[in-house]
């Protein structure tokens, strides 16, 4: 027999004998422990939301939840910088959907939040460099972003919520009207955590 035409024999006869005859434990003649069975593997725990996630709220072409809301940060820190706040720092971290195909920009400057006494104020740029948060973003038809907005609010500011501001364009393709959104931006009521 030619020397392939052996080996092959030899393969197709090991292949018929039963497993424990063919498996050794390193070569000391003795068959192998039968393998132990794997487990299955356990279901994914759902993620839980936050305590202070909102219900998703529509504003222009976008889609808004509010996952969390935190006041009383006393500095931000980033990649190259860090800084203390004049007051105290909130942070918003947000999702914002877009629910059209088509592009739109989310534009972090029209995110307020409000206090008890109606002051909205918008986005610390300072805070928002050093978190490295871009200005606008482009989201595509469909997509979604989560970003954080930052802010720069007194001490003393009670703050009842996030007033999220979504688009101002085309309510469609080839579409005339402007897309339906409030001016004011759309309240979503919250307390933050703090620290």
């Amino acid at each position: 027999m030619r020397p392939k035409a052996l080996c092959a024999a030899a393969v197709a006869a090991l292949a018929v004998l039963p497993p424990s005859l063919t498996a050794c434990d390193g070569g000391a003649g003795r068959p192998a422990a039968p393998a132990t069975p794997m487990p299955a593997p356990a279901a994914p725990v759902p993620a839980q939301a936050s305590p202070t996630a909102s219900r998703p709220v529509g504003d222009g072409h976008f889609v808004f939840t509010v996952l969390s809301l935190r006041c009383g940060l006393p500095a931000v820190s980033g990649t190259h910088s860090e800084a203390q706040p004049d007051g105290q720092f909130c942070s918003v971290r947000l999702r914002v959907r877009n629910a059209d195909p088509g592009f739109h920009t989310y534009v972090a400057a029209r995110q307020r939040l409000q206090d008890a006494d109606g002051t909205r104020t918008g986005p610390d740029p300072f805070a928002m460099a050093v978190r490295r948060q871009h200005e606008t973003v482009e989201i595509g038809g469909h997509d979604l972003i989560e970003v954080e907005v930052w802010y720069d609010v007194p001490r003393d500011a009670r703050i009842t919520g996030v007033r999220v501001s979504g688009d101002r364009d085309p309510a469609g393709y080839l579409s005339s009207e402007t897309v339906a959104y409030d001016p004011q931006g759309v309240l979503v009521p919250g307390v933050p955590a703090v620290g």
